[in-house]
């Protein structure tokens, strides 16, 4: 069987402990076929040393600015959808999923 392409789009705002948690709580998932995404929306402390320095396989886009929620998810779906994934799910950045 093959799965469909799955990318997962969180939007972090200074939230960078969330964020990690959320990311961390990604990295366990089952599912076999995923991408995560997560956008920074000109956070002041960059998410990208950290998050990439535990989960190298994830994605960090900075957008610069806040872009606001619509605009975040709207610069992950992009992401995603540029790179041929099937679905896009959006999720919170204080969320933390079961595996």
């Amino acid at each position: 069987m093959q799965w469909p392409k799955v990318g997962i789009v969180l939007i972090n705002f200074n939230g960078l402990d969330d964020t990690f948690e959320c990311v961390e709580s990604l990295s366990k998932i089952t599912y076999p076929d995923y991408q995560v995404y997560v956008v920074d929306n000109g956070s002041k402390i960059n998410p990208r040393e950290k998050i990439l320095g535990a989960f190298p396989q994830f994605k960090i886009i900075e957008n610069g600015a806040n872009l606001g929620f619509t605009g975040g998810n709207n610069a992950g779906c992009r992401a995603a959808l540029g790179d041929g994934l099937d679905y896009v799910f959006l999720l919170n950045n204080d969320t933390a999923v079961d595996p």
